[in-house]
């Protein structure tokens, strides 16, 4: 019998992954997903891109952006665990408390706010927090709408873009595009329905995205699921 359980919360955050030498449970799964190892290193180099382009900035609003990173480490924190009830009860409830903080940001500054305010990890750890901000899709819904500016300034990664996408469609009962909300089945991540899956990988490479397959592959290794349950 299927056993599902929750949306996989964010396979990868652009903001402490992607870098294989610094992340050895990522290294350990591209070994697993060879496929995959091409499409993580160009996103680490699109990342080492917008560093360097933004050296020797220092952003205007430090404050924000610290506690945007402790934000988003509590966030992260509260994401490890074994899928327990008492360990997705802490995820929602940190989640919940970060809501109206990110919403109150995001007012502030019509939209999420850039680099040269909070630096490259700033934008990262605010997109996260946009993320996992389930209980609003209509904010959700509102940042995705204002992003593509950052996308194509290398702020927000296509990764993130295609995330937010999908979660946003999701949480409001649609069919995803990308593939990249997961749901345990049968104690293996599968992609919550999805539009026209025979083009789902097209989609994706129109992003510069890995296929579905490998994606699936890292997310196995990365974050393992709940084990199916006998008879259950």
């Amino acid at each position: 019998m299927l056993r599902a359980m929750a949306v996989l919360p964010v396979l990868l955050w652009a903001g402490n992954a992607w870098a294989e030498d610094d992340d050895p449970v990522l290294a350990a799964a591209l070994a697993q997903c060879p496929g995959a190892a091409v499409f993580v290193r160009a996103d680490e180099q699109r990342g080492q891109a917008l560093v360097q382009r933004l050296a020797g900035i220092v952003p205007a609003a430090p404050q924000l952006r610290e506690q945007l990173l402790e934000m988003a480490r509590i966030d992260q924190e509260a994401r490890v665990g074994d899928w327990s009830p008492s360990m997705i009860e802490r995820m929602l409830a940190v989640d919940a408390a970060n809501l109206p903080r990110i919403k109150r940001i995001v007012a502030d500054h019509g939209g999420l706010p850039g680099a040269r305010e909070v630096g490259a990890d700033g934008v990262s750890a605010a997109w996260l927090l946009v993320q996992h901000a389930d209980r609003d899709v209509d904010f959700q819904r509102q940042v995705l709408d204002g992003i593509m500016p950052q996308v194509e300034g290398g702020e927000v990664s296509a990764h993130d873009f295609a995330l937010l996408t999908d979660r946003v469609l999701v949480n409001a009962g649609r069919p995803q595009r990308y593939g990249s909300q997961l749901t345990a089945i049968d104690g293996q991540w599968q992609p919550k329905p999805m539009e026209a899956p025979d083009q789902v990988d097209q989609r994706r490479a129109a992003l510069g995205q890995m296929p579905l397959a490998d994606y699936l592959c890292v997310a196995m290794w990365m974050y393992p699921p709940p084990p199916a349950s006998d008879g259950q």
